[in-house]
């Protein structure tokens, strides 16, 4: 294909072939190409030029969201660049590159998150968050959850439940047991707890 006009403007770099058809790319991949000595192009090197582009516009975008929210997964960088607009292997590139650099580290944002809320949530409640977050199944189980902190937090959570619960509210009891369980609390544990603090 040839070219008909190239004009640089600001970052970015504007293409006219003699089809009619315009392609922006990015002015350092047009540089670095050498595409302002060419005159003409063929397919398959428009192709990898527009990817190198994409590619580069990807990773200057993914930088300042891995700035703003460093406890992501792989897949949330992913998915973020694909809700910006980005094919598949142009994200999947994006996201190795930082991955091989060093700039996202899946099993340290995985453990963060859980000393976040080790003292908060229960261990099936971080699992299931982090399950939630995208986090492959191969990080969380290199995680050392600690379940004795769930007795903790359900001491504490139930509480503050059964503050305003009447003894004989049972239909107000057995909803509480089921949040508590919904939550991957153990029904025996939970029952045995409210039976203390009711003296039932």
């Amino acid at each position: 294909m040839r070219i008909l006009d190239k004009k640089i403007v600001g970052s970015r770099a504007l293409l006219v072939f003699d089809e009619g058809k315009e392609v922006e790319i990015d002015r350092e991949v047009y540089l670095e190409k050498g595409l302002y000595a060419k005159d003409e192009i063929d397919q398959k090197e428009l192709e990898e030029v527009l990817f190198e582009s994409g590619l580069k516009s990807a990773k200057k975008m993914l930088v300042s969201y891995i700035q703003r929210y460093p406890l992501k997964s792989e897949y949330g960088y992913y998915k973020y660049l694909l809700s910006r607009g980005y094919d598949s292997a142009t994200a999947l590139k994006a996201v190795a590159y930082f991955v091989n650099n060093g700039y996202i580290d899946e099993l340290e944002a995985a453990k963060k998150l859980v000393n976040k809320y080790q003292k908060k949530k229960s261990s099936f409640e971080i699992l299931q968050l982090l399950r939630k977050n995208g986090f492959k199944s191969s990080t969380i189980s290199k995680l050392n959850l600690k379940h004795e902190n769930d007795k903790e937090i359900l001491v504490k959570l139930l509480q503050k439940k059964l503050r305003r619960v009447n003894k004989k509210d049972s239909k107000e009891i057995l909803k509480i047991i089921k949040w508590f369980v919904s939550r991957g609390y153990d029904y025996n544990t939970v029952v045995e707890k409210i039976r203390e603090f009711l003296d039932y």
